[in-house]
């Protein structure tokens, strides 16, 4: 129809994007987010958190810019982690039970080293304990990475053999020998607890023996944790051991069974438990002949009294600091299992009273190694819970890790502040939850003065996160990684690109207004950028700011920064932000707005619906979230009284609901309430919304009212069918695009919507001002052009024809237009379809240029007019994973290449080029990994970078055994000395020579930097000159040698080169060991 020469008033605007050797696709950088997790651990002193998939893969977690992830040689599900803080190493078992070791006091990626199943990690010892399935425990050497001479039989078949020996036949049949669990002794690292099915083995270490065995058998008519249902009510009974749990005393511990029941022992007294109880029944080891002749008395109705309890999983018995008796106030122990049908899946705290006892009476005699009286009876007393709160998540807790203050011992479980759970959702995920802990007491009891008791605190989360009677017993923590964490649920999202001033203002938004944030401190290690691409790094600077808006299934909208500078750090120094980076002040929050909605009657279904898009008005600082039902909620930085013009229809629901838990800077606006599935939808800078609906209905909203300004299917003076030609159903507008630009033929500016429907045609919907205060209204009847068949949803974009710039609506063409001033060039309008693209001059008149892509092409899904340096070219996103590329604005051709894989997920691309591709886990639909990617991978510094993880020495000794008495009694102090050290217990394990192997390793490790950041920075400065030093010589001792032999000038040129480059690597490595010894000497090595 028109010809390339009949429009050569139009400048060609991709110069220099027309060869296809200007497009280099790359792959930036991956966003891992861990959803199938098997396992975790935590380093409490340095603050780093490991999370184990099913994959192989082990992320680990600290401070920012610390973000690793590191991959077992066989990527077999990972089954086991631990850290070793005295051999700075991280340990993991995988599922063919392997044991892998990676040495994190490398600087860079941790270091792989060897290849080597209950394993027991203390943080005084450099020794891991490997449990085997037969009974027999190992010892591992993390200092010297070899297989310990020392082992430990299987205790239990040793105790039977025992037993048999001297006449004391079993009572019932066991063949109980593998080992379930196994925890050192909190106070006395010379003894070990071992649990085997048939029961518990305390072990002397150094003497290798056992100490006392403790088996729990129910006598007949006891009725366990079943209940008297069974049929085996009238026999000896040994429910197996599932988990081991140890007072932080060290004086009593207890014990989960696979029926549900919780045991309790004394160390000092293996002849019969001090209680046993389950979750609403206590003595369950006993005999009560009431219930059980009720039982026997309703004969075949027994079967209907079955009671079936999850098997106790795990235990936790924690300390807090929170008494001046050093035996400590209040406990808790947290319980995952044990729980009936009714409620399981959940985990149990139960809270216990202080373990501190008076002096027994005088005159008690008892025999040496024999338990007195008194203090098991004090045992009983400490062992009454006094309160008890059950964790539900909204899914089934699978596992669970505390997260304490900084004190490691005491298996990692001392004065937690929080607590992790492994939960399965309902989409088949394993994801990662943080919650405050201990949960608030439901029953408060004063503290208790008489017997001797000391004052307590009780632990309580509002000590951490501020006192707040609306709380609930515990609340929602942050993670650093949690925003991009499966928890979350995330569904997709979009990158935009920012100007420099809309940046700064949404960072400044961005920051969270709580001064003490509800979240998990995680700030081990320090990142560096990669010093190898250092010409890269210094242009990272003139890259344009992004950002990142994903919105999840927990009806949560995220904001992220993800601009490149983040990544960059100065040339020794270390990065200071995540990367991306939570905006947390923009979280917008839609639960509490349904539930306003609902509460006043505005919605009857009581489903929570989900989020289908959100648009970002960057200027205005307003959010549009379109929910899957048809409603358009429509958020604004500190929502002002709503005017005196708002709508009183039913169609605009002014909102009034705050979240409280997310403290964003964001507050709910309005609601847009119609009939029928968003199709389309459009914020712009300047106030107004639109929105299309399947319905075929447009509606315009003034949200400076907020008002309905304009509805295409009312029965007011504002009715206008947009349809067109003999359509039988509704023509539906897919696309509505804001500008303020002229027309063919009306050369003012105004603002005006553009309008892109199914059926190839286009309308332009006017807006104008009138009175004072200005009303806004519509001119005229809308203009209808020619368009392009089913238009993608943001596939229409307005650009200057002289310079590119996109023109939107923004307020400085706002201001213009209301100095009726004419644009300086006509616009063109770019439209793109799922089979093609037209571009046209002056909106609605002449077409410039047209492209249509074959069936081999496939379908367009997603579609961008992309910048580079001053040329812009159109790029196309097909769904069989290719990218088309054309000019514009005559829509020539430019490449085509393949594209990342998508896997079922789709693609946003911001104006530089850059793009995200989601990638749906096939299971669940929630979002896997987020792929960074751009098209012009031309110099970008987005490498991995070099992490230092600086694992900081533990500065809390190794607690010591007390007494039950009271600390004034001197006697008892007396029986109380110092037990084994880490170090002694090394060497015992060790053997005779690892002394000698010890020392012989530090010896052979290189020498550490200066103390003292000053000493590193002089001695980086000097690494930095020797290299330089060194470069200038060899250039001056080889241009000499070559002159002197006469070599011909191109070959003089060709070895300068390749001097030059060897000589570069130099400085670069000297930079790279130079910040390795700054980030060491931060920490104090």
């Amino acid at each position: 129809m028109f010809t390339k020469q009949q429009h050569t008033l139009f400048l060609e605007l991709s110069n220099d994007l027309q060869d296809e050797n200007d497009w280099v696709i790359g792959h930036l950088r991956t966003l891992n987010i861990p959803l199938n997790v098997t396992a975790f651990a935590l380093e409490p002193v340095t603050k780093l958190l490991a999370i184990g998939t099913s994959s192989g893969s082990i992320f680990i977690y600290g401070g920012p810019g610390v973000d690793v992830k590191i991959t077992t040689p066989s990527s077999v599900s990972v089954k086991f982690l631990n850290f070793s803080l005295p051999s700075r190493k991280i340990l993991c078992i995988d599922d063919n039970n392997q044991l892998h070791l990676w040495d994190l006091a490398t600087f860079g990626a941790p270091e792989y080293l060897t290849l080597r199943a209950s394993v027991h990690v203390s943080p005084s010892l450099s020794h891991v304990f490997l449990a085997l399935q037969l009974g027999e425990i190992r010892t591992y050497d993390l200092g010297c990475l070899r297989k310990s001479p020392y082992t430990v039989p299987n205790m239990w078949k040793l105790y039977q053999q025992d037993s048999l020996a001297k006449g004391v036949s079993s009572i019932v049949d066991s063949n109980s020998q593998p080992c379930v669990d196994q925890l050192l002794h909190p106070r006395d690292l010379s003894k070990i607890f071992v649990a085997y099915e048939g029961g518990v083995v305390l072990c002397d270490i150094t003497d290798r023996k056992t100490v006392r065995a403790y088996e729990l058998i129910l006598p007949p008519g006891a009725p366990g944790g079943g209940g008297n249902g069974f049929g085996d009510i009238q026999t000896h009974r040994q429910p197996p051991v599932t988990s081991l749990a140890i007072h932080p005393s060290g004086h009593f511990f207890a014990v989960g069974h696979a029926d549900g029941c919780l045991a309790f022992w004394a160390v000092d007294d293996d002849t019969s438990p001090l209680t046993v109880f389950t979750f609403d029944e206590d003595n369950v080891h006993l005999v009560d002949s009431v219930k059980l002749e009720a039982h026997l008395q309703t004969d075949g109705q027994a079967a209907q009294k079955l009671l079936f309890r999850e098997p106790v999983i795990k235990m936790a018995w924690s300390g807090y600091s929170n008494s001046t008796d050093p035996r400590g106030g209040e406990t808790t122990l947290t319980v995952l299992g044990g729980l009936d049908p009714t409620h399981g899946g959940n985990a149990t705290v139960l809270w216990f009273p202080p373990f501190q006892p008076m002096a027994p009476p005088s005159g008690t005699k008892t025999q040496p190694g024999e338990l007195d009286p008194f203090f098991r009876a004090a045992m009983g007393d400490a062992l009454a819970p006094i309160d008890l709160v059950e964790y539900a998540v909204g899914g089934e807790i699978q596992d669970f890790l505390l997260v304490p203050r900084e004190n490691p011992h005491y298996a990692g479980q001392y004065d937690p502040y929080a607590v992790l759970f492994l939960v399965a959702t309902k989409g088949g995920d394993r994801v990662i939850r943080a919650y405050s802990f201990p949960p608030s007491r439901t029953i408060q009891i004063g503290n208790q003065s008489s017997g001797g008791v000391q004052p307590s605190q009780s632990p309580q989360s509002g000590a951490v996160f501020g006192e707040n009677a609306d709380l609930p017993p515990f609340v929602d923590l942050n993670l650093p990684f949690s925003p991009l964490g499966g928890a979350a649920g995330l569904r997709g999202g979009h990158l935009l690109t920012l100007e420099a001033d809309a940046y700064e203002k949404i960072c400044e938004a961005g920051k969270s207004p709580s001064q003490t944030p509800l979240a998990v401190k995680l700030d081990g290690g320090q990142a560096f950028a990669d010093q190898t691409k250092h010409d890269e790094i210094r242009l990272t600077k003139y890259q344009p700011h992004r950002l990142m808006i994903t919105y999840n299934a927990n009806l949560r909208v995220l904001f992220f920064d993800v601009s490149a500078q983040l990544l960059v750090g100065g040339e020794l120094e270390a990065l200071t932000g995540h990367f991306p980076n939570p905006l947390l002040g923009l979280t917008v929050e839609l639960e509490s707005v349904w539930g306003e909605l609902l509460s006043r009657g505005k919605c009857t279904i009581s489903d929570s619906p989900a989020i289908q898009a959100v648009y970002l008005a960057a200027e205005a600082l307003e959010v549009a979230t379109v929910l899957d039902n048809g409603e358009v909620v429509v958020h604004r930085f500190h929502s002002p009284p709503a005017s005196s013009k708002a709508s009183h229809s039913n169609d605009v629901i002014l909102l009034h609901s705050s979240s409280i838990e997310t403290q964003s800077q964001l507050s709910p606006y309005f609601c847009l309430k119609k009939s029928g599935k968003v199709e389309a939808c459009s914020i712009s800078d300047i106030g107004f919304l639109a929105v299309s609906y399947s319905t075929g209905c447009v509606v315009i909203v003034d949200m400076r009212g907020p008002s309905v300004i304009y509805s295409s299917n009312s029965n007011t003076r504002e009715k206008h069918r947009l349809s067109v030609g003999s359509h039988h159903g509704a023509d539906i507008a897919k696309s509505l695009t804001w500008t303020i630009s002229r027309l063919e033929k009306d050369e003012q500016l105004r603002v005006r919507l553009i309008v892109a429907k199914s059926s190839c045609t286009q309308e332009v919907i006017t807006l104008l001002p009138s009175g004072s205060p200005a009303t806004w209204g519509i001119s005229g009847e809308p203009v209808t052009t020619h368009g392009v068949s089913d238009p993608l949803h943001d596939g229409v974009f307005v650009l200057d024809s002289k310079t590119g710039t996109r023109i939107d609506a923004t307020g400085s063409l706002l201001a213009a237009s209301y100095r009726s001033e004419s644009p300086n060039s006509p616009p063109i309008l770019i439209a793109v379809g799922a089979k093609g693209a037209r571009t046209y001059a002056n909106i609605n008149g002449d077409r410039i240029g047209k492209a249509d892509w074959g069936i081999r092409a496939g379908n367009a899904i997603t579609a961008q007019v992309v910048q580079r340096m001053a040329s812009r070219a159109l790029a196309v996103v097909t769904d069989k994973e290719e990218v088309l590329t054309y000019s514009l604005p005559h829509l020539e051709l430019i490449t085509r290449f393949k594209q990342l894989p998508l896997d079922g997920g789709h693609l946003s691309i911001d104006h530089s080029g850059d793009f995200l591709a989601f990638s749906p886990s096939p299971s669940s639909g929630t979002i896997s990994q987020v792929i960074y990617g751009t098209l012009f991978d031309i110099r970008r510094a987005y490498s991995p970078a070099e992490v230092d993880f600086a694992m900081k020495p533990c500065k809390i000794s190794q607690p010591q055994p007390i007494s039950m008495g009271p600390p004034s009694l001197v006697g008892t102090w007396l029986s109380f000395g110092q037990s084994t050290s880490g170090d002694q217990l090394d060497n015992i394990l060790g053997g005779p020579d690892r002394a000698e192997l010890v020392a012989q390793r530090s010896r052979q490790a290189p020498g550490g930097p200066p103390s003292g950041a000053a000493g590193s920075s002089t001695t980086a400065a000097s690494l930095a000159a020797s290299a330089a030093s060194a470069q200038a010589s060899i250039y001056n001792k080889l241009s000499s040698a070559l002159g002197e032999r006469g070599q011909l000038l191109g070959g003089l040129e060709e070895s300068f080169k390749s001097l030059e480059q060897g000589s570069q690597g130099m400085v670069t490595q000297a930079k790279k060991l130079a910040a390795q010894q700054t980030a060491k000497s931060w920490f104090g090595f």
